[in-house]
């Protein structure tokens, strides 16, 4: 066998991640001649093919690359703990962090933890996953990512959550709407009005189920992936939703009233999600300490699945 070299699996590494070689030459700072040739000298000196180059659809694994891909991502791990471990002594952390993040969450766990790392660990690059729930766990779990930010109901078995905040949804309302000026709102009550849910799942099953138990069906006129557009058209007393603790206005700037639900509302807590039975980098504890700190102290919520 041909030698290996470290340069070859951080570019292989790379390529397997983002499944393409001109994105994966502009995270490596090189050219994507480089990346390529490193890609060609690394499946010579394996006698495998590693990667089947699509045209117009980037980087598909062959089974022997994915199995290259995982040894090679844990190599890279290891280098870049290697920094780490020397600027640990100096009270410094280095590397490369990757989150996943539920795509309705990244407003409130992203600008924080940039903020963190760049005030108090300027030297780690920090990167980001977005995406539903299931896929960016499925991400993690293949070493794409380090650690996820998802709902409870979103954790998948074989990761460890950990509460950030325990949250329930609420209906939220333009003050115009009928139900606006009551206390608190019983989903037979919701049922008679037109409603905009979010249009991921768990989230509409479960709403589903919930109206079910209470023997009624929510008149679902519309749905959307995207929390702003729900608080604008929430805002516009179009119709009101199913989402968790409040915003103030819409992005048209228009006010939202919040409502406790009546009667017994399950929890659906923001949680950090890790892959079970692994040990946690320094990196990602300092990222526990930065989500830890931003929901321990703020108050501001979000949409639910």
């Amino acid at each position: 066998m041909k030698e290996i070299t470290l340069r070859q699996l951080e570019y292989f590494a790379a390529v397997a991640e983002t499944q393409s070689v001109t994105e994966a030459a502009r995270r490596c700072s090189v050219s994507q001649a480089a990346v390529s040739l490193a890609l060609a000298q690394l499946e010579e000196a394996v006698g495998a093919t590693l990667a089947i180059r699509r045209r117009g659809k980037g980087i598909a694994l062959t089974a022997e690359g994915q199995a290259v891909a995982t040894r090679a991502r844990q190599v890279a791990e290891q280098i870049e703990g290697l920094a780490s471990a020397v600027g640990q002594v100096h009270g410094e952390l280095s590397g490369r962090l990757v989150i996943g993040v539920f795509r309705t969450l990244s407003m409130h766990a992203i600008p924080p933890l940039i903020d963190w790392f760049m005030r108090k660990h300027p030297q780690v690059q920090l990167d980001f996953l977005e995406g539903p729930g299931p896929e960016i766990q499925e991400a993690m779990l293949a070493g794409r990512a380090q650690l996820c930010v998802v709902y409870e109901a979103q954790l998948l078995p074989d990761c460890t959550g950990e509460v950030l905040r325990e949250t329930k949804r609420q209906a939220v309302f333009s003050p115009e709407h009928p139900l606006a000026a009551q206390a608190k709102v019983s989903l037979a009550e919701l049922a008679r009005y037109p409603a905009m849910l979010m249009d991921e799942e768990p989230a509409l099953q479960r709403t589903v189920a919930e109206f079910a138990r209470a023997g009624v069906e929510p008149e679902v006129r519309w749905r959307s992936r995207s929390v702003q557009a729900i608080h604008n058209v929430v805002g516009r007393n179009l119709a009101y939703s199913l989402l968790m603790q409040p915003a103030a206005h819409s992005p048209e700037g228009r006010p939202l009233v919040f409502r406790p639900i009546d009667g017994d509302v399950p929890a659906n807590s923001v949680m950090a999600a890790l892959p079970s039975g692994v040990a946690r980098s320094a990196l990602v504890t300092e990222a526990l300490s930065a989500l830890r700190h931003y929901w321990g102290t703020n108050n501001d919520g979000a949409a639910s699945p």
